[in-house]
């Protein structure tokens, strides 16, 4: 993974030199509650499509899939996963990616992960909210609306799901929050 972020770099410095602007992407996400026996949340099942220019820088290193899989989800652990989840206010605590796949579809790469509570949480009753953000300021990760989001069976009766859009955030800030109310 380190060779794709010297990809990056290099492709955000051509960028820069053409275009007088910091190197940006976008990401359009998927999310899906995952909840066990009890009715507790117990992770996140993501998947991010990466625009265009990335999947071709990531496609053009000369890894394998795997290769590259394993390289995200590393940098995804060194970088506090891009997520972070609040409930009723408080940061939930997440462990490491886990069960992750890099997949084309047409000409673009499909991350899919689980992200796991380090704790299991009841949010019947209460508010899950999520909000990705970029430390290094160059990606953008998107829902769009409430489609993209899926409460499983456990949580679709219960809950009702919104995305807002945050107006006037600086790059690398999250651009828009998922929030998820449950009865």
């Amino acid at each position: 993974m380190k060779k794709i972020i010297g990809l990056l770099a290099l492709g955000s410095l051509f960028i820069t030199t053409l275009s007088d602007a910091h190197f940006h992407y976008k990401i359009n996400a998927t999310a899906t509650l995952q909840a066990n026996a009890k009715k507790q949340l117990t992770a996140v099942k993501l998947s991010w499509l990466h625009d265009k220019t990335v999947s071709d820088l990531m496609i053009k290193s000369g890894q394998s899939m795997d290769q590259l899989a394993k390289g995200v989800a590393g940098d995804l652990a060194d970088l506090d996963n891009f997520t972070q989840l609040t409930f009723n206010g408080k940061r939930v605590v997440t462990g490491h990616v886990t069960q992750y796949q890099l997949v084309k579809v047409k000409d673009q790469l499909k991350f899919s992960f689980t992200l796991p509570l380090k704790s299991p949480l009841f949010i019947q009753g209460h508010t899950l909210r999520i909000a990705h953000t970029d430390p290094g300021a160059s990606a953008s990760i998107f829902y769009h609306h409430a489609n993209n989001i899926t409460l499983g069976n456990t949580f679709k009766s219960l809950c009702k799901k919104h995305v807002e859009a945050i107006q006037g955030v600086e790059v690398g800030e999250a651009p828009e929050t998922i929030q998820i109310s449950c009865k």
